[in-house]
């Protein structure tokens, strides 16, 4: 390493030291301190030819270690790896748990299962998702991949860019996720293996109708070669029965009701000299859920390699993931409306961000609800690829890649509802602190003459969402050896993704004979305990299927076809060249490559527009409605990678990218389209468009320009110890904003009015018009450092073999420009902290690990079953701790025979969400984070074996 980049390294570390925004953890300084030895002795050196090594074979997490970091190592690209030496040896649940351990990478739990991933602090939205190359399809209503689809146990490996290829179709701006499945003709003989495990929720059976907390997996994995190894077969299956066992707690909005909205509350005590009052909780929600996730999932791999010159890989993924859920919800209502009103006393108060609660008491004139709901959600996943490669002489190859998937879901959700027919007070306290919230009330809720199904209030509903996702890709490329001084080769393309993706989804009232009816003693079940920080409540239980006959579905919400109605249409035409580098600057080895993308996407919309009958239509009307756009992008990348030793190396990425906007946003309803009169003349007989909210069928994609840099120590086959930073500049991002939008065929109800222009603007569209959704905004940046290092202790010394350590750090931050009303823009998914710790012990048969994930609190979009967005929720830090114990025989009869122990979420950690109150006085602060939703999901208990042939 030259002087001056050593400087500049030392520079780079003191001014990471001075930063108050970016102050170095425990982690990144132990990583900084193991770069800075190798740096400052210019790395260790590579053996001889006449020097003899020691032949060492290491199955097990070591074996992947060894892969992983080799593919770091041999990446033109800034990548992470996760690899398994054969079907079967990643031991998680899901690809999910796996990618989380990555450094920069972190996964957000959805219903307790880590789903989505992000990278380097940015959410699901900005990366994206491949399978064996090809773009990943969504089960959800956006484009993010949902990675707990896939069993770990048929993966080989996952790479994940933080930096582009420009041979790589489909990329993401934060990153791109590729997972590949084992290719047979990579390994030397036949493998063979089975594996069973036991599974059990700390948190018990919860539910008397729902599933239990035992569960199982099973997986088989069958691998060969054929006819002199020409011919390649890989088979896998794994089946996956896992219990879900949640205990959740949710307030009410909180806000100052009283002076603000005029609600006649009575007792809340007054705050401050303005008139303001104390604020409080509309109401409560704590349930207990039980659920069972069934997974089947296959993957085949077929493999032809008659000659040198030709080789075809035909792959199949199937996975079919179904999840039914039982949940017992016992809500509490304050009758904040209610006449007479709520009615407060033995008030005690606490201030919590600025924000004045009353935090325990008594509330009057309130009551009880008690739901039931039953969810059934099944997902289906289906991938075919076929690629092959014709190598004409020795350098021309050309390749061809056709692609097909298909993700299908339906849910059926239904909600019945029941009540006491007496209205009651409820007693409370601890609301100021999360997880000690207590709620309670006299009356029996484990009595049916009590509580009784009800119409009032009507909440009793069916929804059925249905989503269908599809993509068909193709791709023919050239591949050719130059010798062009420091240019060894050329790869060129064109390929074609055509995405359609279609929501519907129908909502039910589902209404009695009469307000309120008796459960049949038929459907009747024993009482649920609802035991969950300092609540203890039992509640009534019935099974919902049987009550159904007592019930007429009636269509509901008729405007909400224009969120939860919609198709989208894509079709992307990419043409891509790149040039690899191998050369020498001075005497330091050089490689790399220089490519661009030129991305043509043409897409378009069709939904349905709402009108109340306001805008002039006689009654409530649903439109059809449509839009669309064409644009095209230039992606140039450049990687460059210097070896300044042999096991010293230094990364710069420079590139373009984007990623696509979230395919719900792109929907084409919209509410109250309607023209609205350009003067208040008499006369006036022109007008210009305007709709309250809903969707941008031309919305444009998050754009950035990146820089990356990395260096990276290897200090062996399963040690080094890594450097990185980068820079986004955000050339266009998305937000929520009031924008314009293209009515052209939207009908025109209105009796006087035709789209025209005013006098000011006498050149306008006459088409064009205002509507608040999401769009794109310009300016901001996203920057950070990652620190990584995976250590063998055996490298310092023999006595040590067989231990090591596994860590990383992520220190991300973002600069946004404020929205139009000078409020904060959040990133979605954006967290500034993300590390991962894991010490493990692997030789003689004997393996342990216990590792730790953690990311700092980050915001989060997240669409329910009601398919309602809840923008800007603030989610909890969290941090889990997983461990895993096993034993492999590795001599005598029972050879090939592994056995394993493994505990999820070690110390039953909870999920916690925030959020600012709904309205304020002078005296409150409606930035300020109030306790709202505690989930836990318990511990997860696994006691398995696994048998290789």
């Amino acid at each position: 390493m030259t002087a001056h980049a050593l400087r500049a390294t030392v520079r780079a570390s003191r001014s990471i030291s001075r930063s108050r925004s970016l102050r170095l953890t425990p982690i990144a300084t132990v990583c900084a301190g193991l770069l800075s030895v190798p740096l400052l002795s210019a790395a260790q050196t590579a053996p001889t030819k006449d020097e003899k090594l020691e032949t060492v074979t290491v199955t097990g997490f070591r074996a992947s270690l060894e892969s992983s970091i080799s593919a770091k190592r041999l990446s033109d690209s800034i990548v992470e790896a996760v690899s398994a030496e054969d079907i079967g040896k990643l031991p998680d649940a899901s690809i999910a748990d796996s990618i989380a351990r990555l450094p920069g990478l972190a996964a957000q739990r959805i219903d307790g299962r880590p789903s989505a991933i992000s990278i380097r602090g940015l959410g699901p939205d900005y990366s994206v998702g491949l399978l064996n190359g090809r773009q990943v399809v969504s089960s959800g209503d956006g484009r993010a991949a949902e990675y707990d689809q896939f069993p770990s146990e048929l993966v080989g490996q996952v790479l994940v860019y933080k930096t582009p290829d420009a041979a790589v179709i489909g990329q993401g701006l934060a990153g791109t996720i590729d997972i590949r499945p084992v290719m047979p003709l990579s390994l030397g003989s036949r493998q063979m293996a089975v594996g069973a495990r036991m599974e059990r929720n700390s948190n018990g059976g919860l539910s008397s109708t729902g599933k239990g907390a035992n569960g199982n997996r099973l997986s088989f994995s069958y691998i060969d070669q054929f006819a002199d190894r020409t011919v390649g077969l890989a088979l896998g299956y794994a089946h996956l029965d896992s219990p879900g066992q949640e205990k959740k707690y949710e307030v009410w909005r909180y806000g100052d009701y009283v002076s603000k909205w005029g609600a006649g509350a009575q007792g809340v005590p007054a705050v401050g000299t303005a008139g303001d009052r104390a604020q409080f909780a509309q109401g409560f929600e704590t349930s207990v859920t039980s659920s069972k996730q069934v997974r089947d999932g296959f993957m085949g791999v077929l493999e032809f390699k008659p000659n040198a010159n030709f080789h075809s890989v035909a792959d199949l993924y199937y996975s079919k993931f179904e999840q039914d859920r039982v949940a017992h919800h016992w809500v509490g209502d304050i009758g904040l409306w209610s006449s007479p009103a709520a009615a407060f006393s033995n008030t005690g108060t606490a201030v919590v961000n600025g924000n004045t609660l009353i935090a325990s008491g008594s509330v009057a004139n309130g009551h009880s609800l008690v739901y039931n709901k039953n969810f059934k959600r099944t997902d289906e996943i289906t991938s075919l690829g076929w690629k092959n490669e014709l190598k004409l002489n020795d350098k021309f190859s050309i390749d061809g890649d056709i692609g097909y998937s298909r993700a299908v879901r339906n849910e059926n959700y239904i909600q019945s509802v029941a009540r006491p027919t007496a209205n009651v007070g409820f007693s409370f306290s601890g609301l100021d602190a999360t997880g000690q919230q207590s709620w309670s009330t006299t009356q029996d809720l484990t009595s049916s003459s009590v509580v009784k199904l009800t119409n009032d209030p009507d909440w009793a509903e069916q929804r059925t969402p249905h989503y269908r996702d599809e993509i068909k890709s193709l791709k023919l490329a050239g591949k050719y050896a130059l010798d062009w001084g420091p240019l060894s080769g050329l790869e060129f393309g064109v390929a074609h993704n055509q995405r359609d993706k279609t929501v519907q989804s129908d909502a039910f009232r589902l209404q009695l004979a009469s307000t309120n009816v008796d459960i049949p003693t038929s459907a009747l079940r024993g009482p649920v305990s609802i035991d969950f920080g300092n609540i203890h409540q039992s509640i009534l239980s019935w099974d919902v299927p049987s009550v159904m006959g007592l019930y007429t579905a009636v269509a509901k919400d008729p405007w909400s076809a224009k969120d939860n109605k919609y198709a989208v249409h894509e079709k992307v035409t990419t043409a891509f060249a790149k040039l690899d580098i191998d050369t020498k600057l001075g005497s330091v080895p050089l490689r790399g490559n220089i490519g661009l993308q030129a991305v043509r996407t043409q897409q378009n919309s069709d939904g349905v527009a709402w009108n109340d009958g306001s805008s002039g239509a006689s009654t409530g009307t649903v439109i059809p409605v449509s839009g669309g756009t064409s644009y095209t992008d230039y992606l140039p990348s450049l990687n460059l990678i210097f070896n300044f030793t042999p096991n010293l190396v230094y990364r710069l990425g420079l590139a373009k990218t984007m990623a696509r906007p979230r395919m719900d946003d792109m929907r084409a309803g919209a509410d109250q389209p309607k023209l609205v009169a350009n003067s208040v003349a008499v006369d006036e007989k022109y007008g210009h468009w305007t709709a309250g909210n809903g969707g941008k069928p031309d919305l444009q994609p998050w754009r950035a320009q990146s820089v990356d840099m990395s260096i990276e120590q290897y200090l062996g086959k399963r040690s080094y110890v890594a450097l990185a930073s980068f820079y986004k500049k955000l050339n266009s991002f998305v937000y929520q904003q009031t924008t314009t939008r293209d009515f052209s065929g939207f009908p025109n109800y209105s009796k006087t009015l035709v789209p025209g222009c005013s006098a000011a603007k006498p050149d306008c569209n006459p088409n064009l018009g205002d509507i608040t959704t999401q769009a794109n905004g310009e300016g901001g940046s996203v920057y950070g450092f990652e620190f990584s290092t995976s250590l063998d202790a055996g490298w310092l010394t023999p006595a040590l073999d067989g231990f090591g350590i596994v860590a990383s750090e992520s220190l991300t931050r973002n600069r946004l420009p404020k929205d139009n009303n000078g409020n904060p823009i959040y990133l979605d998914g954006f967290s500034g902290i993300v590390n991962s710790l894991a010490l493990y012990y692997e030789k003689n048969g004997i393996s342990a690990r216990i590792g730790q994930r953690y990311r700092s609190p980050f915001t989060a979009s997240t669409r329910s079953v009601l398919l309602g967005t809840e923008t800007n929720t603030q989610i909890g830090a969290e941090k889990q701790i997983d461990l895993q114990l096993g034993y492999a025989f590795e001599t005598g009869d029972l050879k090939g025979l592994s056995l394993t122990l493994q505990i999820n979420n070690l110390t039953n950690a909870s999920a916690v969400q925030t959020r600012g109150p709904e309205v304020v006085g002078s005296a409150g602060n409606s930035k300020g984070l109030l306790p709202w939703k505690v989930d836990n999901f318990g511990r997860v208990l696994l006691l398995g074996a696994s048998y290789k042939f």
